[in-house]
């Protein structure tokens, strides 16, 4: 009987062990990120916001620095043409000055605009952590986000350093982010006096399409244009204080597309698979609201 109580004892034992195994196994899998099937997406809060064009207007400037720091970001874009001359030292102690509150608090992540070429002073200003390429393209990831910054002033052509970096760079970054950002100056889609850069359009973007690039941010013309294109989100964010274009939709612009010609930011709250984004008109009314998100794993 001793004997029997034991090995009934020993089966229940062997039945619990076996049970609490198969719901670890179960709870194992369902998992966010787990299986062959499930997407690549992380949980994660932060906000960015973006902007441009700050040049010569040192007053607006001002204004958008303080109403950038009013939105406590954990990092900041900028789309080009931080000064008017790059070769002129004084302008980038101007520029010094108006953004060192800014600075000393939150990595800002310029891109090269037509303005700051000459001299050395942009790439002295590219002082924020990056972890690929140089301080003319580089990449970085906050999170599960990874963003890359791109320069129109340097060749990036099929047969091209950047180009060929940075398909390398968004290929690994797909298999691991769960959104992709990219900036740089010339827009390939907009309707400011500029208007679209339609070399960029033709040679990169298909690269955007390839690796799920979620947005792409750019400046030039100096107005905020929204539009989203082969399921990619582009914005004109080039209201930072340099003088402001008019907007004409006749050169381009599609159905549910957003623009206004004024001085302004862009604020993205990132939180897991959603992008919340608004943008403000410097007097800190909203001009625009919109959401992005991650389509689902096929």
């Amino acid at each position: 009987m001793l004997a029997r109580k034991y090995f009934l004892r020993s089966c229940a034992i062997t039945q619990t062990t076996r049970l609490l195994c198969l719901i670890c196994l179960l709870c194992l899998f369902a998992m966010p990120g787990r299986g062959a099937d499930a997407p690549h997406t992380t949980k994660t809060s932060f906000r960015f916001v973006v902007y441009g064009d700050t040049r010569d207007g040192h007053e607006i400037h001002r204004k958008l620095v303080a109403l950038i720091l009013a939105q406590k970001p954990n990092l900041v874009l900028q789309t080009g043409d931080l000064v008017h001359r790059g070769s002129e030292d004084d302008l980038w102690k101007i520029y010094d000055e108006i953004t060192g509150p800014m600075r000393r608090k939150v990595p800002v992540y310029p891109a090269r605009g037509n303005h700051d070429v000459g001299g050395t002073g942009y790439e002295k200003r590219v002082t924020a952590h990056f972890t690929s390429g140089n301080k003319l393209y580089y990449s970085f990831d906050k999170d599960a986000c990874h963003f890359v910054s791109l320069d129109n002033f340097s060749p990036y052509g099929p047969d091209s350093p950047q180009y060929r970096w940075l398909d390398q760079d968004l290929a690994a970054a797909q298999k691991k982010a769960t959104h992709i950002f990219v900036f740089f100056h010339e827009p390939p889609y907009s309707i400011g006096a500029h208007g679209s850069n339609l070399d960029i359009r033709q040679t990169l973007c298909p690269l955007f399409i390839k690796y799920g690039v979620r947005a792409v941010f750019c400046g030039h013309d100096h107005i905020y244009y929204r539009t989203q294109r082969d399921g990619i989100t582009y914005v004109v964010s080039g209201g930072g204080g340099a003088p402001l274009y008019p907007c004409d939709p006749n050169k381009g612009a599609i159905e549910g597309d957003k623009w206004e010609s004024v001085n302004h930011i862009l604020v993205c709250d990132v939180n897991g698979d959603t992008i919340t984004a608004t943008a403000l008109r410097d007097d800190g009314t909203t001009l625009d609201h919109f959401t992005m998100r991650a389509p689902e794993a096929k």
